[in-house]
């Protein structure tokens, strides 16, 4: 094995392959361990790194003897040791603990043994910051034990007839998988129900409460309590009473963690949680230990869609866990457009990566509802030129409203998605350039110093209950300026706009903060060229946030590399699951 120095890890970080935070990371927990080598401290940067890119681990198995370049030039700044000596110096240092050596015991014995190390090393050879280690097995322990308990149960002739009460005179092909869905979700623990926009998820979790009330009615029990959540406010809002996960769970005032956990659970029968592939890996272990052993969880969202921002692609790993094939449903009818969109269309020719026909739907006119407008310059006149057309058209009735409320109604008929923040083709720039083309916009208000401008959330408040992504129409009337926000049942929340946290404008988010959301018409801007974060999920996850509209503008060589590059997030969630349930099988990757 080639010799690693301290070298290797300054060379990393100088060339931006390591962040401060990686860089730092290394350095202090080497300085803790005496017996700690370069490659060990070096591992200790690569695994910091590898969560920062929303890994929950960092495979030496995948990466062993391949080179590490840097992000700038693609230039090689070192190579990496081989698996079995790379194993061997991590095995012989104190500051990596091994799986093969943890305590039998389970509860008080593992947490401490888990905090003696900063990494854990795993029997498949991934390398864990521990705290993420100790996510990980908590919640395959946790989803394990659901589905091995017995749920309460239920009659099979009412479940029978409650079928044919709501499914009565509708498609038996089109509707087999959301009556499978409402057969397990009455007989199970635990259920993940997977499918694209209008597969009915929301539908069928709303005759499984009805049924579940039915039940306990017939039987002179108490009515089962239904909890309803999402990640955002704009997804639980499409829930039947529902609310954002974190104001269920309730965070500590000025602390770490919520009010409710394992030892002060939830009040609940059943909890349904929509959206919940964009659930990182440590809220979702959260949010599971403050559910009731014994309630019925149903977990709803789209396999195919974006993972979180934070570490993890939780839902996505446990729809390819083998050994949960009996606890989840994939939905593939569109009740909405029934195969007649080209939304759907594309979306799926996108997820399959057909290129040839994703290139004949953009192209051939095929489709009124997706139109593409080629541009290999995001920063030249045609770009500018097409950009002011939308951005005119798509926002003219939020310009042109009379109240709040209309302006809150008209606020999601149209939205510009792009790739990044950063950059001619990202958010800031785009923002930028829509303030400017609608202060020029007609007669309207829109040319006052301060006009009706949408208004993202950036940080959490929990004391106003204000998320990360919330979404609100800046108001100014009589001087006095407010920002009003959709909640759920239909109601609005005003905040004066000095009031409200860190925000930016949000006539442009990126489409990782669209997740959650719906827009009458989206117009998704291709960046000039490809990047780690243009990918197949993420032009999927654009184009599936349209519910009447599709506009692409960018070119056809990006789109086409995008489809090429999968999302991969590495985790061995699936095959702890696996052994948790003691069967065999399972994957040590998430597939893109």
């Amino acid at each position: 094995m080639a010799e690693y120095s301290v070298s290797h890890l300054n060379d990393l970080h100088d060339q931006g392959v390591l962040s401060h935070l990686d860089y730092y990371f290394a350095k202090t927990v080497a300085d803790i361990f005496d017996d700690a080598s370069p490659l060990a401290m070096l591992s200790a940067g690569l695994a910091s790194k590898a969560l920062a890119d929303g890994h929950v681990c960092f495979n030496l198995g995948v990466n062993a003897g391949t080179e590490v370049l840097d992000d700038p030039g693609g230039r090689s700044v070192l190579r990496l040791p081989g698996l079995d000596a790379w194993v061997k110096t991590l095995e012989d240092t104190e500051m990596v603990g091994k799986t093969s050596d943890r305590p039998a015991a389970e509860g008080f014995e593992r947490r401490e043994w888990i905090k003696k190390f900063p990494l854990i090393l795993d029997r498949d050879n991934n390398l864990y910051l521990s705290k993420y280690y100790d996510f990980q097995y908590r919640l395959a322990s946790d989803i394990a034990s659901r589905v091995l308990a017995p749920a309460d149960p239920v009659d099979g002739a009412f479940i029978r007839e409650g079928m044919d009460r709501f499914f009565k005179n509708q498609d038996p092909v089109k509707t087999a998988g959301q009556q499978t869905a409402v057969r397990n979700a009455m007989t199970r623990n635990f259920l993940v129900i997977s499918g694209g926009p209008g597969t009915g998820k929301t539908h069928i979790t709303n005759i499984i409460s009805k049924l579940l009330e039915m039940w306990a009615e017939s039987n002179n029990m108490p009515g089962p309590r239904i909890l309803s959540m999402a990640p955002t406010g704009k997804a639980a809002s499409r829930l039947e009473n529902g609310a954002t996960i974190h104001s269920v769970l309730q965070p500590k005032p000025g602390g770490i963690g919520f009010r409710h956990n394992r030892d002060n659970p939830l009040a609940a029968d059943m909890v349904i949680i929509d959206e919940a592939s964009m659930i990182d890996i440590a809220l979702m272990t959260r949010l599971m230990e403050a559910i009731p052993p014994k309630a019925r969880v149903i977990l709803l969202g789209d396999r195919n869609q974006l993972s979180p921002v934070q570490a993890g692609a939780v839902f996505t790993d446990i729809c390819n866990a083998k050994a949960m094939a009996e606890h989840r449903v994939f939905l593939d009818f569109n009740f909405r457009s029934q195969g007649q969109s080209g939304i759907e269309n594309l979306a799926n020719a996108v997820n399959n990566n057909d290129a040839d026909a994703v290139s004949d739907i953009l192209t051939g006119g095929i489709y009124e509802d997706v139109r593409f407008e080629e541009t290999c310059n995001t920063s030249g006149p045609g770009f500018t030129s097409a950009l002011t057309t939308h951005v005119a058209g798509g926002y003219r009735a939020l310009a042109e409203s009379l109240t709040p409320e209309q302006a809150m109604a008209d606020m999601d008929a149209f939205r510009i998605l792009c790739a990044h923040n950063r950059g001619e083709a990202g958010t800031l720039q785009i923002n930028h350039l829509c303030e400017m083309i609608l202060r020029r916009y007609g007669d309207s208000a829109i040319k006052r110093p301060f006009f009706r401008q949408i208004a993202m959330v950036r940080r959490n408040d929990y004391r106003q209950e204000l998320f990360n992504g919330d979404t609100g129409v800046v108001w100014e009337e009589k001087g006095n300026r407010t920002v009003w926000f959709p909640d759920t049942g239909g109601n609005v929340r005003r905040f004066r706009y000095l009031d409200i946290p860190a925000h930016e404008p949000g006539f442009a988010v990126t489409i990782h903060k669209s997740q959650g959301s719906e827009y009458g018409t989206v117009l998704i801007v291709i960046p000039d060229r490809i990047s780690p974060v243009v990918t197949r999920q993420l032009l999927y996850t654009g184009i599936t946030r349209a519910r009447k509209k599709v506009v692409v503008l960018g070119s056809r060589d990006v789109i086409r590399e995008a489809m090429e590059t999968p999302l991969e997030r590495r985790s061995n969630l699936a095959a702890a699951l696996t052994r948790q349930l003691g069967r065999e099988g399972g994957n040590t990757q998430a597939p893109g």
